[in-house]
C-alpha cells in the first residue's frame, strides 16, 4: 500500500484526489502498527498480513476497472471480485474477533482507496455494475457448463454401452442419433461461419454454390439419419431380420458399426461443428459495434470464464477428495460475492447521501475501521492500552488525512511539502502517544490500587481528551 506505481493520475496544481504521499505514508504505517500490535498480542503478528494483500489487491482491480482498454478491464476484473471476496472470508476466519478483523480490514481498504484515488460515487458504481455483471455471466457459465458436462457425461454413457458391444437395435438407434447431432452440428457450423467472408472475391459465387449444396445435403443427411434410426430398429424388431443380422457375417458388421472406429470421428465432427458455431456467434455478437459499453461487456464476459476456469478445478477437486465440503464450497463462492456488491451498494449509499464526505471518504474510512477494531478490541478484553491506542490513531489517522488533502487541493502533487506534512503529522502522532502514555499511566495505578478506572469500557471518555486535543492542530 505504500510503495508502487501511481494507479491515478493527478494534476500539477489544483487536484482534489488523494491526500500527499507523505501524510499518506504516515496513515498507512498507523494502520499497519495497529494492525501489527493487535497480531502480536493475539499470538500472531501476522494474523492480518492476507487481509492486508488481499485489500490492497482489491483496490488495484477497482482502480483498473476504471480504464477504457480491455487489458486493463479483464485484469481488474480478475484482481477485484476474487481478492474482495477472500477479503470477507478472511474476516470470518481471523482468530480474533470479527469485529476487530472488519475493522482493520475497512481500514485497509480506506488506505488503499486513498493512495489510488477510487472512492468516489461514479467510480465505485461503474466498477459495482460491471463486476455485477461479470459476476452474472460466471454464474451463467456455471450452470451451463453443469449442464454441458451432465449431458456430455450422459452421451459418453450411452455410446460407451453401444461401443461395448449393445444389441443390434441399440447400436441402429445411436448411430441415427449421432448422424442427426453430426449433420446438425455442421449445418449449425457452416452458417455461422464466415466462410463467404474469408473467401477471395473471385471465387465467392463458386464458394456460394459450394456452401448451398453442402447445407442441402447436411439436411438430407439428418433427414436420413433421423429415418435410419427409427425404421431400421422396427425392421429389426417385428421382422425375422433381427434374428439374421445377430448372426454372422452380419454380425462382424454390426460389431464395425459399435466400435469407436466409428463412433469416435462422429463425435468429434459434432463436438467441433458446435463449438465452431458458438464461438462464431460469440465472436460477432461482442466484436460488433465495439465501443466503451462493449469494452466493459467483452471484459466482463472474459473475466468470468477466467472465474469459472480457476474455480472449476478446484471444486472439481474438493468433489474428489472431500464430497462432504463441495456444497458448502461451491454455495460460498457464490453467495460471497454478493457480500461483496452489499457493503458497495452501502458505500455508494454513504456516498449518495453524504454520510462518507466526498473528499475525505478514504480518511473517514480508515478512521472509523480503527475505531470500529478498537470497540471489537473492548469486546474481545484485549489490552486496554491497544483500545485507546486504537481511537486515537483513528484520530490522527483523520487529521492527518485530512492535511495532506488540504495541501493537494491547494498546490497538487509537485510542489515540495514534505517538511510542512512531517511537521503536522510529528505534531499529531506526538499528541496521540502523549495521551496514550497517560492512559498507561493510569491503568498501572489502576492495577496497582485495583481501582475500575482505565478499563476497556472507560476508554471512549479518555478519547474525548485526545480529541480536544488534537482539534488546535488544525488551527
Amino acid at each position: 500500500m505504500i510503495g508502487g506505481p501511481r494507479l491515478d493520475t493527478p494534476s500539477a496544481v489544483g487536484d482534489e484526489g488523494r491526500p500527499r504521499a507523505t501524510s499518506l505514508t504516515i496513515v498507512a504505517l498507523i494502520v499497519a502498527a495497529f494492525a501489527l500490535a493487535t497480531g502480536v498480542l493475539s499470538g500472531d503478528p501476522r494474523l492480518f498480513s492476507g487481509i492486508a494483500l488481499l485489500a490492497g489487491i482489491a483496490v488495484a482491480g477497482l482502480t483498473l476497472l476504471d480504464r477504457d482498454g480491455l487489458g486493463p478491464t479483464v485484469i481488474g476484473h480478475l484482481c477485484f471480485l476474487p481478492a474482495a471476496t477472500g477479503v470477507v472470508a478472511s474476516v470470518g476466519q481471523v482468530s480474533v474477533a470479527p469485529l476487530i478483523a472488519f475493522g482493520v480490514a475497512v481500514a485497509m481498504v480506506g488506505v488503499a482507496t486513498a493512495w489510488t484515488d477510487v472512492l468516489d460515487r461514479e467510480t465505485v458504481s461503474e466498477a459495482t455494475v460491471s463486476s455485477v455483471v461479470s459476476y452474472l455471466f460466471a454464474v451463467v457459465g456455471l450452470v451451463v457448463g453443469t449442464v454441458v458436462v451432465a449431458l456430455a457425461w450422459l452421451c459418453w454413457k450411452v455410446v460407451s454401452a453401444v461401443a461395448g458391444g449393445a444389441s443390434p437395435i441399440a447400436t441402429t438407434v445411436c448411430l441415427g442419433v449421432l448422424g442427426v447431432a453430426a449433420s446438425g452440428c455442421l449445418y449449425f457450423a457452416v452458417t455461422q461461419l464466415p466462410l463467404l467472408q474469408l473467401t477471395a472475391r473471385s471465387r465467392r459465387d463458386a464458394m456460394a454454390n459450394r456452401l448451398k449444396r453442402g447445407t442441402q445435403s447436411l439436411k438430407l443427411v439428418a433427414l436420413g439419419s433421423a429415418a435410419f434410426s427409427v425404421v431400421v430398429p422396427l425392421a429389426l424388431l417385428v421382422t425375422p431380420f433381427g434374428q439374421l443380422v445377430a448372426s454372422p457375417p452380419f454380425s462382424l458388421g454390426i460389431r464395425l458399426l459399435s466400435s469407436w472406429v466409428v463412433l469416435a470421428p462422429l463425435l468429434a465432427v459434432t463436438a467441433g461443428a458446435l463449438l465452431a458455431g458458438s464461438g462464431a456467434i460469440v465472436i460477432r455478437k461482442f466484436t460488433t459495434e465495439f465501443d466503451a459499453a462493449s469494452v466493459r461487456t467483452v471484459g466482463a464476459a472474459i473475466a468470468a470464464a477466467g472465474y469459472v476456469v480457476l474455480l472449476a478445478p478446484f471444486l472439481l477437486r474438493i468433489g474428489i477428495f472431500g464430497f462432504a465440503s463441495l456444497p458448502a464450497v461451491f454455495f460460498g463462492a457464490l453467495l460471497l460475492p454478493l457480500v461483496v456488491y452489499l457493503l458497495l451498494v452501502l458505500v455508494i449509499g454513504g456516498l449518495t447521501f453524504g454520510l462518507l464526505p466526498a473528499r475525505a471518504g478514504p480518511a473517514a474510512l480508515t478512521a472509523s475501521g480503527l475505531i470500529c477494531a478498537s470497540t471489537g478490541a473492548a469486546q474481545a478484553d484485549l489490552s486496554s492500552l491497544l483500545v485507546f491506542a486504537g481511537v486515537v490513531g483513528g484520530l490522527v489517522v483523520w487529521d492527518v488525512g485530512t492535511f495532506g488533502l488540504g495541501l493537494t487541493a491547494e498546490l497538487g502533487h509537485r510542489p515540495e511539502t514534505r517538511r510542512l506534512e512531517l511537521y503536522h503529522s510529528v505534531f499529531a502522532v506526538g499528541v496521540g502517544l502523549l495521551g496514550i502514555a497517560a492512559v498507561g499511566l493510569v491503568d498501572t495505578a489502576r492495577h496497582a490500587v485495583g481501582a475500575a478506572i482505565g478499563s476497556p469500557e472507560t476508554m471512549a471518555l479518555a478519547a474525548i481528551g485526545v480529541l480536544l486535543l488534537l482539534a488546535p492542530l488544525r488551527g
